[in-house]
């Protein structure tokens, strides 16, 4: 029975497979060649795109290079000016003061010397950057800086102990002014490096800004080349998708009954395995029944027998004897409970109804649940894919319940009403996870979906208002009666059990 359910599992497959077309392989091509196409001019915009940020970022680091250099020499050309000026006014103090003999003129001199030394640490530093020939140009300035101020210095010293005429000839000795001029003509030199150096540095930037320029127009060019063109695939895509589009509407309804016809094989599949699955578990119960139950009644006689001819009274031998039958009787209960699980007798001797009550006592029993039951008054003549139906759909139904729901009351009715079988199971439990997804994936409740979509009715699993679950199954009279005649709405009896 398992191997032709196999191979019809097989069969099925195998005519589910949907065969790929010549035109839809070569539409398939065109639509992966024009994908690539487009792909491409995204790539190529996108580094048309970076190529003017890179471009506009290499003009302003250029720029900002050009502006650091033209500051420097600000710098260089500020401290430069005021060594200078500041030696020319200590020197003209100096000489005011000799001339004219007033000490009040060597005021501006004192200033000046006391801000010497700071302006030429100003300097070092402006200069601290240079090559190493401006170097030895600024390290000549500063010896010549602070030889005149020694020179100044001296004459001073003359000045005050030997007079003004001593003084005056250490002035006309013209060491001062050759000092002076050396001075002058280092600083200028020094003046005219800077210079060079900016104006070479702006002679670069004019050329590397052409060139940006020309870079940036031929990339905004491409840019908009590129854009014309990807906007051209563009359209010709969305003509294309409309022209599928149409083809698809074509071939919609021919598609629609493919699944439908699809759906239904698969659900007839499914109908049949576990109709096969239920002719299994019918066999395995039938031989445990018979052969096992025949063997564990033959060992109960053989040990009565033994336990009456040893006929001893020894606590030990009569305790191994009550265990013996004791594992016996657990053992023929087992093999009941497995029989009942695998089909219930009940259901093919006395009917669904006295089967289910069965079930249900069974389950609240060992689970100490309060069940409440309601059944139509009199048997119904269901077909017997039915009954094992409603029969497995109760049990999963009580199975969930007793593992996952934390429940404390049950109720299970069967009524008919409006040409319909309609089977209720609710409980007082926490209820279905919030997510449908996951309340849907579990497998029971996909097995009782399928039970009753494989007799034509409809599956329901609800979250109660007041807290607990509900499952409710409505399944169609004229399909589930073995007789022709459709049982009329009835009300059904009441009973409760703990």
């Amino acid at each position: 029975m398992m191997h032709s359910a196999w191979n019809i599992a097989c069969d099925f497959v195998s005519r589910y497979r949907f065969p790929l077309s010549v035109r839809d392989m070569s539409r398939s091509s065109t639509m992966n060649s024009g994908a690539a196409r487009q792909m491409t001019l995204v790539a190529l915009l996108l580094a048309t795109v970076l190529g003017l940020f890179l471009a506009a970022e290499l003009g302003q680091r250029k720029l900002e290079e050009v502006r650091r250099q033209v500051e420097r020499a600000a710098q260089r050309e500020q401290a430069l000016a005021e060594v200078l000026q500041l030696l020319s006014q200590a020197e003209s103090s100096q000489r005011g003061s000799i001339l004219l003999g007033d000490a009040g003129y060597l005021e501006p001199y004192q200033e000046a010397v006391g801000k010497i030394p700071q302006a030429l640490r100003r300097l070092d530093q402006a200069f601290a950057s240079a090559d190493a020939t401006l170097r030895a140009e600024v390290e000549q300035v500063e010896r010549l800086s602070n030889a005149k101020l020694v020179e100044m210095g001296e004459t001073l010293i003359l000045y005050r102990q030997h007079g003004p005429g001593a003084a005056l000839d250490l002035i006309r000795t013209d060491i001062g002014k050759w000092t002076m001029t050396q001075l002058v003509q280092r600083v200028r030199k020094v003046q005219a490096r800077e210079t060079g150096n900016i104006l070479a540095a702006s002679r670069s930037w004019r050329i590397d800004r052409w060139i940006n320029l020309a870079i940036t127009s031929t990339a905004l060019a491409a840019s908009v080349f590129l854009v014309l063109l990807l906007c051209r695939l563009a359209v010709s895509y969305v003509r294309s998708k409309e022209r599928e589009t149409e083809d698809l509407a074509e071939r919609g309804t021919e598609l629609e009954r493919l699944v439908k016809r699809r759906t239904e094989e698969l659900s007839q599949l499914s109908t049949h395995l576990q109709s096969l699955a239920e002719q299994e578990r019918s066999a395995l119960s039938r031989e445990l029944h018979d052969e096992l139950g025949g063997l564990l009644v033959a060992a109960r006689m053989d040990a009565s027998w033994l336990e009456d001819r040893v006929a001893t009274s020894d606590p030990e031998v009569q305790a191994h004897f009550k265990r013996l039958h004791e594992a016996l009787l657990a053992g023929v209960e087992v093999k009941r409970r497995v029989v009942e699980n695998l089909r219930p007798s009940l259901l093919d001797n006395l009917g669904l109804f006295p089967a289910l009550r069965w079930q249900v006592a069974d389950s609240c029993g060992r689970a100490g649940l309060h069940c409440t039951e309601r059944y139509p008054p009199e048997e119904l003549d269901l077909t017997p894919e039915a009954s094992i139906a409603i029969f497995r759909i109760v049990q999963e139904a009580l199975t969930n319940i007793v593992r996952h729901a934390q429940a404390h009351n049950v109720e299970v009715s069967v009524e008919s009403r409006h040409q319909s079988l309609l089977v209720r199971v609710r409980d007082d439990g926490i209820g279905l996870p919030l997510e449908p997804r996951q309340a849907l994936g579990s497998h029971g409740l996909a097995a009782m979906r399928h039970r009753a979509l494989g007799l034509g009715g409809q599956w329901h699993a609800l979250r109660a208002t007041g807290g607990g679950t509900e499952i409710e199954v409505r399944l169609p009279l004229e399909k589930i009666l073995a007789s022709e005649a459709v049982l009329n709405p009835t009300q059904g009896t009441t009973a409760a059990a703990g």
